[in-house]
């Protein structure tokens, strides 16, 4: 019955993505506010896994946001690589590398001071982009130039134009992140990562080696993140330095927050509600800089509200909360 469940969930998130081109247009929302969401959706995914399921908050995520992207736009943009694919996954795999690193110093402290010690290494990753290694970053101008992918099928090579085509490259890897996903939280290992979370003394008490699984988590989110990074130069066709920024670590646990933290479907929702949000103020006439005002009220009432976040999904078999509604437990 739970591998039904999932699968039916699974299916579910399939069909919406799979319908969004035809329903989006009449809801006037264009495809990049889409495919943006869904850049930030994996980057979420891997960041749920660890905030949201194993109880570690990291301010530092941008460091391998931009590394993954960085990596990834210098190899295409330098003539080194020319298949996209190819050079995401060694972007993924610099950003993975880059996780097992600063998780390694950063696991030696909790709570606060690990939090902290992410910040400083995500701050220090952006210095090191915009300074020491802007010979091959671009420095303050990031990396223009990225190209979209090309796909071979039946002997013939199509390119991925920008708009609903983009999207549904993107969608795809996004799809088969968030089954990925879904498979590690719900194996034993996620069951020790969610054991971690509600009892962190109790679970090494019982065998489990706990740091090991908290630098696994890390490492898991620093892979999504890296790969989300290069697929944001990708639709671009420009890799930007403020992949690096504090703001963007904030921005996606803000995110996660607002979606629905241990869903892994909810920083999705979660990007989505403040990028749409952010593109509709900014067109409201007279708004002027005001819309920043607004966009943190309603962010605010958003919080209030929804305690939970506005979507919310308990892992107990059979055990499904409505959308923004907590129901007790039996």
């Amino acid at each position: 019955m739970s591998r039904l469940r999932a699968l039916r969930a699974e299916g579910i998130v399939l069909a919406v993505l799979a319908l969004l081109p035809w329903v989006a247009p009449a809801l006037h929302v264009p495809a990049d506010v889409l495919t943006r969401s869904l850049i930030w959706g994996l980057f979420g995914l891997g960041f749920d896994i660890l905030f949201g399921f194993t109880g570690m908050l990291s301010f530092g995520q941008a460091a391998f946001y931009g590394t993954g992207g960085f990596v990834s736009a210098w190899l295409l943009t330098s003539g080194t690589l020319s298949s996209v694919p190819l050079a995401l996954l060694i972007g993924m795999a610099a950003a993975t590398a880059y996780g097992l690193i600063v998780g390694y110093v950063s696991l030696r402290r909790v709570g606060i001071y690990f939090a902290m010690i992410t910040l400083a290494f995500g701050e220090m990753s952006f210095f090191l982009e915009n300074s020491p290694l802007a010979a091959w970053t671009g420095g303050e101008n990031g990396l223009p130039g990225v190209p979209t992918p090309s796909l071979g099928l039946f002997g013939h090579v199509y390119a991925v134009k920008a708009g609903w085509p983009l999207y549904a490259f993107i969608a795809t890897i996004f799809f088969a992140g968030y089954v990925v996903a879904r498979r590690i939280v719900a194996s034993p290992y996620g069951v020790v990562l969610r054991a971690i979370k509600s009892n962190p003394r109790r679970a090494p008490a019982v065998g489990h080696d706990a740091q090991r699984y908290k630098l696994s988590a890390f490492v898991l989110a620093a892979a999504y993140a890296g790969l989300a990074g290069g697929l944001l130069g990708v639709f671009q066709g420009y890799m930007p330095p403020d992949a690096f920024f504090l703001s963007t670590s904030g921005q996606l646990v803000l995110s996660t927050v607002i979606g629905g933290r241990a869903t892994l479907i909810g920083p999705l929702i979660g990007a989505f509600t403040w990028i749409d949000l952010r593109s509709v103020l900014q067109q409201v006439p007279h708004l002027g800089a005001a819309w920043k005002l607004i966009f943190g009220a309603v962010f605010v009432v958003i919080v209030t509200l929804f305690r939970r976040g506005i979507f919310t999904i308990s892992w107990n078999p059979g055990d499904v909360h409505a959308v923004g509604v907590e129901l007790p437990s039996d």
